[in-house]
């Protein structure tokens, strides 16, 4: 009985364990199975999850590494050799079959002198200034609300402004031009550098897989984690940012089960509502269409929900790019009540949030076969160009903000619709009537205005007030029948007319009399809109009064700057990205286009003639970082370098090392390897082994020649350091100056005392002293100084001396009412009295009462013994000694050496930095990744011990309870968190620096093309005909 039941266990244990086995089997092939006709034959249950119509081709997964319980144990999948570029609706202009570079396009790699300007002191709102360009109101705080009975949802509006189909620009087509190769040639790893890669590597899959556990358990379906406290935060619409921006990472790690889970939950996410009123372009296209696109691509198509879900965001975002001049507003307004009426895009709008759009809509087109979604990020491109051959304020680069309403309203005698509204005009008669000159009216008779609404025929309601929305600007609106209802005779302050108001053009000479007080006030035509005043038909408006008028009310322009007067140029945040994506949608297109290449290399000859610059540093280490620059026009006579260290602008080193290779440029690849080591060296600087967000550093005027002098830096801390010790000296000899001359004061006065004190001695003498010297006019110094005398030994006795003394005296010094006294020792006069005294009779007085000051203190000092501690074990201070001791001098000035320790104390400036400006850590990725691509380039090992101590220095300071934390304070080692942890975090940090330590076939360069969010996107095949 006993073997039958062994025999049954063992039997089972036998079932359970075959069953585990083909479970493994299966999972383990999970990502192996080819994108064949039998492999879309799955069961209709699976099919059914997905949804969604298919693309026009579909791509092969990427290579992933799958999930182990060792470091060793891995499976990994090649990467396809073809690519998904769907055939193209329409060819555009056809180019050159290959690029080959040429000893004379490769320019000479020289940067030249700079001169070091003095850092500024940082003010506070410098001090708290997010650098992220993506930063309010891109991202915006929203308290959770409840459920409302109603919900507002985005509704696809006619467009205002739509683009002819014969003018829609369309994908490039042809045989992709064959770019150089990206990466190294990797040679076969040694064992031992495999084992230590891969524990490298396991350590970043445990963190990352700590932090989406805690984002799974307290926000899923929330933008982000609060990974201190476990809460959630919206800042992104309320979309799920963190589970969007993850997925490709999610499959790149292996984790299987996870990203089945989160590309189903994608299909929870509703685009077409949010709460908030609107959506923020740059944001939503990088995190959400970027992330839904590289996921759909790394998975190989098999997910078609992801692609599903892309489109649908993508129309929504197209009503953005409805605008005159196809120009986006960058924070749209989505609901219908806004989105129905014409906009304008911004005439402050972010570079970086303007010019980075464009890979994703490329590939959201590539896939779909759909040009239009092309179209709208082509015109930005070409908008681009022509600014830049147009030229700029610094040639080749573009300010940080740009006015791209394509809308001039300061040119005069423009011509405008005959539909725009009259209230909106101006009349020449009333406006011939005002007087000429400031006229100030008596604020006692001047009556508020109270708006009635205009009395309509057939209108019951009087009590209701119309709301107009001016046209182009759904937040400004008045009220209709404003002042339309005054009493007669009552006559209205007309507003003065600014270059920016829209003037309605003068009629005849016939038409200028003043209107009869009757006449009625003019109306909206009736082919108008009644809310906005716009004409219904735009495009017959447009015609009727040509091209040359910017569409309704100002004349068409380009891109031009924001703001007139100096400009302000750099890599850094608000810009960096529009650079980063000339190169990259250059591959995506497979070089197809040249636009691109000629913009990049315009971008880059700028650069190193005006921005890059060598830090001095303490171990002179030959480093580069790229600061900013204000300019009026004229960069060679007012250029303003600022020696800018700043996170965001890490990325130049990987996009300059990547565009060295593909555009033949290998002088930049030195470049590439000193802009990623300076932010290398700034991580390795600071207390915590992290780079702050913003810093400033003393540039060196040659980057050949640059070696550390501590007296250069002090001064350049300190400019005034000379005058600082001179006003020290002057403050010193001044002091010593006035100290001798109070010395020889105090000496005229004792030798004055001294000879008062004689004449009094002899007068007491003599016996006929009337006017002795009054003790308390004499100092215990003066005193003890006094001779030994009769006149002397009174001065110094000590108290009580007799007050009948005092008021003897008769020196004009004294001439004070004198107190009422009486007489009471047989009416003797008390002067006379105390005169009187005989002397010996006082010393003997005056011996007896110290002995009883002294038997009183000792009496005094035992009682307190007695209900304290004893007398015996009380610690006698020591008497202090005032000779050689030195009190602080509160208005000394502080010498140039004082000045500059105490500013790098109350800093805590690490040596070589000059300012911090911001010293947040917000769990960015620009260093690693510009570490990551220098690794992939160069095939340096050197860059994953570099990255290993960056991550290792990142994961001490921010790892929490629920997953990492940016912080406060990169100075301080006490790591104060702040409790937010971005989704970039997961979706592009923690990526690269898995890569790092992933073999070079995973996400390889020659074969993806990475976002600025890192999501990854398929290059097109070269020879392979799209």
């Amino acid at each position: 009985m006993l073997r039958y039941r062994r025999y049954r266990v063992f039997l089972i244990l036998a079932a359970i364990l075959t069953l585990v086995i083909v479970r493994l089997r299966h999972t383990r092939d999970w990502a192996q199975y080819p994108l064949t006709a039998g492999f879309e034959n799955t069961p209709a249950q699976k099919e059914g999850n997905y949804g969604g119509s298919p693309p026009v081709k579909t791509t092969t997964p990427a290579k992933i590494e799958k999930a182990k319980e060792t470091p060793r144990s891995k499976t990994q999948q090649k990467l396809a050799s073809s690519t998904p570029t769907p055939k193209n609706v329409a060819s555009s202009t056809p180019v050159a079959e290959g690029l080959k570079s040429t000893p004379e396009s490769v320019p000479q790699i020289v940067l030249p002198d700079r001169e070091p300007l003095p850092p500024t002191k940082v003010s506070m709102e410098e001090e708290e200034l997010d650098l992220h360009p993506v930063a309010p109101p891109g991202r915006q705080e929203l308290p959770a609300f409840s459920a409302v009975p109603t919900t507002i949802h985005w509704e696809k509006q006619v467009e205002h402004f739509p683009v002819p189909a014969e003018s829609i620009i369309h994908l490039p087509t042809g045989v992709p031009v064959k770019i150089p190769k990206i990466q190294h040639a990797f040679n076969d790893e040694t064992p031992t550098a495999k084992i230590n890669r891969e524990k490298r590597q396991s350590k970043v899959k445990e963190e990352f897989k700590r932090a989406w556990t805690g984002y799974k358990k307290h926000a899923w379906l929330h933008d982000e984690l609060s990974p201190v406290t476990g809460n959630f935060r919206d800042p992104f619409c309320g979309w799920a940012a963190t589970l969007v921006d993850s997925l490709d990472t999610l499959w790149i790690m292996g984790l299987e089960d996870e990203f089945e889970e989160a590309a189903k939950a994608i299909d929870m996410i509703d685009f077409t509502t949010s709460p908030r009123s609107d959506i923020p372009m740059f944001e939503t296209t990088i995190r959400y269409m970027g992330g839904l696109l590289a996921a759909y691509d790394v998975s190989g198509g098999k997910y078609k929900n992801l692609l599903t879900k892309a489109k649908e965001l993508g129309e929504i975002l197209m009503g953005a790019f409805d605008t005159p001049n196809r120009m986006p507003a960058l924070y749209y307004r989505w609901k219908p009540t806004f989105a129905s009426q014409p906009h304008r895009a911004g005439q402050r709008s972010n570079l970086a949030e303007l010019g980075s759009l464009s890979m994703e809509f490329t590939r959201l087109s590539q896939l779909t076969n759909d040009p239009r979604y092309y179209d709208a990020v082509a015109r930005i491109t070409l908008a681009l160009s022509d600014w830049q051959d147009r030229g700029t304020q610094l040639p080749g680069v573009f300010p940080d903000n740009v006015d791209a309403s394509g809308c001039n309203r300061t040119v005069a005698d423009v011509q405008l619709p005959k539909s725009v509204p009259a209230e909106a005009s101006i009349s020449p008669a009333k406006d011939a009537e005002e007087p000429i000159g400031f006229q100030p009216v008596d604020p006692e008779n001047v009556k508020e205005p109270r708006p009635r609404k205009k009395k309509v025929k057939g209108d019951t309601n009087d009590l209701m007030l119309e709301v107009q929305v001016l046209p182009g600007e759904p937040s400004k609106a008045q009220i209709l029948g404003w002042a339309e209802d005054l009493p007669v005779g009552h006559k209205q302050k007309q507003k003065k007319v600014s270059k920016r108001d829209t003037v309605e053009e003068k009629p005849p000479a016939a038409d200028l009399a003043s209107p009869s007080p009757n006449t009625p006030t003019p109306t909206l035509s009736p082919t108008t809109d009644r809310i906005t005043g716009l004409p219904l038909d735009i495009p017959a408006a447009k015609a009727a009064v040509g091209d040359t008028v910017g569409n309704w009310d100002c004349v068409i322009q380009g891109l031009e700057p924001a703001s007139p007067g100096r400009g302000k140029f750099s890599m850094g945040g608000g810009q960096d990205s529009t650079y980063e994506y000339f190169p990259k949608e250059y591959l995506l297109l497979g070089g197809l286009d040249e636009t691109y290449r000629k913009m990049y290399l315009k971008t880059i000859d700028a650069v190193r003639k005006w921005m890059l610059y060598r830090p001095m540093v303490p171990d002179n280490r030959d480093i580069l970082f790229s600061g900013s620059i204000t300019t009026m026009g004229d960069p060679e006579l007012d250029l303003k370098l600022s020696a800018d260290v700043e996170h965001l602008t890490c990325f130049i080193g990987g996009m300059v090392g990547m565009s060295a290779k593909i555009f033949g440029i290998e002088g930049d690849l030195e470049i590439a390897k000193r802009l990623a080591d300076g932010c290398v060296w700034a991580y390795e600087s600071t207390l915590t082994g992290i780079m702050p967000e913003g810093a400033t550093v003393m540039p060196c005027k040659s980057s050949e020649h640059c070696t550390w002098n501590e007296t250069a830096y002090w001064e350049f801390l300190d400019p005034t350091g000379a005058q600082r010790d001179e006003n020290l000296r002057e403050y010193i000899a001044n002091k010593a100056a006035r100290e001798a001359e109070k010395k020889a004061q105090e000496e005229a006065a004792k030798v004055a005392l001294r000879a008062e004190a004689e004449l009094a001695n002899a007068e007491v003498r003599s016996g006929n002293s009337t006017s002795p010297l009054a003790e308390e006019d004499i100092s215990d110094y003066e005193l003890d100084t006094l001779p030994d005398s009769p006149g002397s030994a009174a001065l110094k006795k000590d108290k009580p001396v007799s007050l009948h003394k005092r008021q003897t005296v008769s020196s004009p010094k004294f001439e004070v009412p004198k107190p009422i006294t009486h007489n009471f020792q047989g009416s003797v006069p008390a002067a006379k009295l105390a005169i009187s005294q005989d002397t010996h009779e006082q010393k003997a007085n005056a011996k007896t009462m110290y002995q009883q000051k002294f038997e009183h203190t000792e009496s005094e000092l035992a009682s307190m013994a007695a209900v304290g501690r004893p007398v015996a074990n009380i610690p006698e201070s020591p008497t202090p000694t005032t000779q050689n001791q030195v009190f602080y001098d509160p208005g000394q000035p502080l010498s140039h050496k004082e000045y500059v320790e105490q500013v790098i104390n109350q800093q805590s400036l690490p040596p070589g930095f000059a300012t911090i400006k911001s010293r947040k850590y917000i769990l960015r990725p620009e260093a690693i990744e510009s570490v990551w691509y220098m690794y992939r380039i160069t095939g340096d090992e050197t860059w994953q011990d570099k990255g290993w101590r960056m991550f290792e220095s990142i994961i001490n300071a921010t790892s929490t309870k629920h997953g990492h934390s940016a912080i406060y304070d990169v100075l301080d080692g006490d790591h104060y968190q702040i409790d937010e942890m971005e989704s970039f975090w997961l979706a592009e940090t923690l990526k690269y620096f898995y890569l790092l330590y992933s073999t070079p076939d995973v996400i390889s360069l020659d074969e993806w093309v990475l976002n600025t969010e890192a999501h990854p996107l398929k290059r097109p095949v070269a020879g392979v005909k799209t």
